[in-house]
């Protein structure tokens, strides 16, 4: 028996590839309603003027009761596919073009060969080695086992029992995996020093204790509330990276004596300088601001056997560079902005999408901290306004930008309509009577935008800082942050653009220190628990808009384990974003990828995990 968050995509086709061009003066689809299908059963499921620059160099529910009642909770999801995507291919035979796969991909924040040291998408460059006690189906976004094969979830949803997989073995000859090493990798991960985007999750909301059963058994309890979305949290999309607990033991010839926080922290050095992993790639070297080197294992591996034996992942900042690498055939795979897919084409490289419709793009309202614990942080600039000025302000900004325009000239036209940013419409990201209010709300209009600074007491417009950076998956960031600069300054607003490094910027809203300015942001198509919990909870990172409404219904919705109840209560967070006009939102988008046709003849991912360009061990190669 098992809980379970199941995906099923749909196709859509996007409008074909247009001329690229942007004019900022003013001038003047509705997504289908997601399918939410909930069950309670008990059954085993294995289912972007003048432009000022401040450059920062650091750089129906049927019931079945029998005498043990487990609670399954089953939904489908629809998700909408990217078009067109790889089908499988038959296999091919021959002998492979090159045994050496070069992935070029963009340099992330953070580096380092340690989980606790890196966020979000810089787990790109770790995913080639690392496994989690529950994966995804690369095509269809759909949860299963892992280095767990079988979880259930008690009827509480507050613990959940788990067995794990015999016989993987770790990198480097460090053994058999155990329930031994799922507790240091959990105490690990949840140490007070960790910085992975997603530790305090698991060590403070809802918090994890871990009872061991035997070897290849445990239970893993939530100590703070229940966990309706707990296997989401366990899989690839967001889980704990299992590490070996023998190699950082190492560091503790003591044993547990020497353990801080539950792990042998002395084990450090050595596990960065050749960490021990499970995966179908073992580590070999990593360069900061160069590249990772990895080589398939000596064996036969548990999940699979990739066709490359090695596998280069070079990091290189500027985009024109990544494309000129790939046309040159110095790299096989990578990504590059959508402006540059035509160039890529043209150099007979081809174009892949990932198997499920992954991001989402927006801007925030920087200082959005309406929420009375964070009254001391609480410094506004016009947008942040309490009551209707500062919705105002916030409607002219949203109802100044033509986001037709800036989907046609920067994103292909491939971007489909978001309404909330960082919730997708599939994800109670978008409800049927949203739609009355779409354009008096967020529709273009400048001269409505006018008018409404004027009623804000804003005629002459104010001094926007926009501040500027890149992420994976959508290097476009800048672009339409300067493309939103013009928009502004057509209504009569002061854009200043400042460009920085983004772990300068991670440092400020981290620190409560937005209020200055708007920037922008992507994240993952994912369920609304998890953009609430991570976007607007007064105690997470972003705060993007946080009010005590806001909080109370997460809050709720966080400890109920009837997902009815859960849905009513999301909903009331999801309107309240939306008619209060909090962010920004643009457009939900395809990942994609660049590849070489003529030594990759097949690359299926997913796209979420680790912010786009993943399972590199799917990709097959040519054969001759």
């Amino acid at each position: 028996m098992a809980y379970h968050w199941l995906r099923n995509p749909k196709v859509i086709i996007f409008t074909p590839l247009v001329v690229l061009f942007l004019t900022l003066a003013a001038c003047g689809g509705t997504a289908a309603e997601p399918i939410v299908v909930e069950k309670e059963v008990i059954k085993e499921i294995i289912t972007e003027i003048t432009i000022e620059k401040e450059i920062i160099k650091e750089v129906p529910v049927t019931k079945i009761e029998e005498k043990e009642v487990i609670k399954t909770v089953e939904k489908s999801f629809v998700v909408t596919r990217a078009a067109p995507t790889q089908a499988p291919r038959a296999a091919q035979t021959g002998k492979l073009v090159t045994d050496k796969l070069i992935a070029v991909l963009q340099v992330p924040t953070k580096q380092s060969a340690l989980d606790c040291q890196v966020t979000g998408s810089a787990t790109v460059n770790h995913r080639p080695s690392v496994e989690y006690l529950l994966g995804v189906d690369h095509a269809t976004g759909e949860i299963v086992p892992m280095l767990a094969e079988e979880w259930e979830a008690a009827d509480d949803l507050r613990s959940f029992k788990v067995k794990l997989r015999k016989g993987v073995q770790f990198h480097d000859a460090f053994g058999e995996f155990t329930a031994a090493d799922v507790v240091h990798s959990w105490a690990y991960y949840t140490s007070d020093g960790c910085k992975a985007s997603y530790s305090d999750y698991f060590r403070n909301d809802p918090g994890t204790e871990i009872d061991v059963i035997g070897d290849h058994e445990i239970v893993i309890k939530t100590v703070e509330r229940p966990a309706l979305l707990y296997d989401y949290w366990l899989s690839e999309y967001r889980g704990v990276p299992i590490s070996s607990r023998a190699q950082w033991d190492q560091g503790c010839p003591q044993g547990a004596a020497q353990y801080e926080q539950g792990y042998c922290a002395l084990g450090e050095k050595a596990v960065e300088a050749n960490p021990s992993r499970t995966g179908p790639y073992e580590y070999v070297n990593f360069e900061k601001g160069v590249s990772w080197t990895y080589d398939r294992v000596p064996y036969d591996h548990w999940r699979v056997n990739p066709d490359f034996a090695e596998l280069e992942i070079k990091m290189i900042k500027e985009p024109a560079t990544r494309l000129a690498i790939l046309l040159a055939r110095e790299g096989n795979v990578g990504s590059v902005p959508r402006s540059l897919n035509q160039e890529a084409l043209d150099g007979g490289l081809d174009i892949v999408d990932a198997s499920v419709e992954a991001l989402t793009t927006f801007i925030l309202f920087g200082g959005n901290y309406f929420d009375s614990s964070l009254e001391a942080a609480y410094d506004p600039m016009p947008w942040a306004l309490r009551g209707e000025v500062g919705k105002k302000v916030r409607m002219a900004m949203n109802k100044a930008l033509d986001r037709d325009k800036i989907n046609e000239a920067i994103f292909d036209g491939q971007g489909s309509k978001q309404w909330v940013a960082s919730l997708h419409p599939s994800f109670d990201g978008y409800y049927p009577e949203w739609d009355s209010k779409w354009e008096e709300l967020y529709g273009y209009d400048p001269e409505r935008a006018k008018e409404l600074l004027a009623e804000a007491g804003f005629p002459n417009g104010f001094e926007v800082r926009e501040k500027l950076f890149v992420l994976s998956g959508v290097p476009e960031q800048p672009d339409f942050m300067e493309a939103a600069a013009g928009f502004w300054e057509a209504i009569g607003l002061k854009p200043k653009l400042e460009e920085v490094e983004f772990s300068r910027w991670r440092e400020k809203y981290r620190g409560l220190e937005t209020q200055c300015c708007v920037y922008p942001f992507r994240g993952p198509a994912a369920p609304i628990a998890t953009r609430v919990h991570f976007y607007f909870s007064p105690e997470r990172f972003f705060r993007a808009a946080v009010t005590d409404s806001i909080t109370e219904n997460k809050n709720k919705a966080l400890n109920t384990t009837d997902p009815a109840e859960a849905a009513t209560l999301w909903k009331a967070v999801a309107d309240e974003l939306y008619f209060e006009v909090y962010t920004m939102p643009l457009f939900t988008l395809p990942v994609q990828a660049i590849i070489d046709p003529e030594i990759i003849s097949e690359y299926i991912f997913l796209g979420p995990p680790g912010g786009s360009y993943n399972n590199f061990e799917n990709i097959k190669g040519v054969r001759k």
